[in-house]
């Protein structure tokens, strides 16, 4: 039922114009249609503005109506084979990195490998500087030595190390030296008859009456091999 908006007369369904006062219904029909969508008061029955918050006609709190949730978006749809397509690639990327770790790993331990090896073979084969060592022999210039009592040392020295003999390696050793190195004489003794081999190219370098050093050469470049005079009166061998 619809009402004119001007005088309040009752209108006709089919009315274009209001019988009392001559306004158009159309008008009338887009007011009437507007309040019918405003909401009214639950004790009254009073038209209520938007955002108020209690009736202006009889003061009764209006309730606040909480905005809907927009529904959620339609999901994608991942298709079984779609999956497994997935898994698969993640499978191969794992593969692929475990191989570059891997020859990583095994690049890494090469390195320290032959590291070892070359840092083991300098330790016992002894590269020195001479210079340091000439020096040394110089507080000595003026005392007297007997070469042959230190070349018939050397000359045991070859024969133990030809040998691999770490047994009688250790009893030509000074003290020190054997603390220092007797537990590398596993590593050592396949290099043993190698440095036999070079140390028959020795010259004696310098000495003094408790200190000697023999220069001998190797594939490697030349080195050296330091000498002793023990406590006992012998002739051990200090560095090599």
């Amino acid at each position: 039922m619809n009402f004119c908006i001007k005088c309040g007369s009752q209108l006709k369904p089919d009315a274009r114009f209001c019988s009392n006062c001559g306004e158009t219904t159309s008008h009338n029909q887009d007011t009437n249609q507007l309040k019918a969508s405003l909401p009214v008061c639950s004790s009254c029955g009073a038209d209520l503005r938007p955002g108020i918050r209690f009736c202006t006609n009889c003061g009764t709190p209006v309730p606040v109506s909480s905005p809907q949730a927009s529904p959620p978006g339609p999901q994608p749809i991942i298709s079984p084979v779609q999956s497994q397509k997935k898994v698969n690639q993640k499978q191969a990327i794992r593969k692929v990195q475990g191989k570059r770790e891997r020859k990583i790993l095994k690049f890494t331990l090469s390195v320290l490998a032959i590291g070892c090896v070359v840092i083991a073979a300098l330790y016992f084969l002894g590269v020195h500087n001479t210079k340091s060592n000439i020096y040394i022999s110089t507080l000595y210039a003026d005392e007297k030595y007997d070469p042959a009592k230190i070349d018939s040392t050397a000359q045991v020295v070859e024969q133990v190390f030809a040998a691999s003999d770490t047994i009688g390696l250790a009893k030509i050793l000074s003290p020190t030296t054997l603390d220092q190195k007797k537990q590398f004489f596993r590593e050592l003794a396949p290099f043993m008859p190698a440095f036999a081999s070079d140390f028959k190219t020795r010259k004696l370098l310098y000495a003094t009456p408790r200190y000697a050093v023999y220069e001998f050469s190797s594939k490697g470049g030349k080195f050296t091999a330091e000498f002793c005079l023990g406590e006992n009166g012998k002739w051990l061998l200090m560095r090599f």
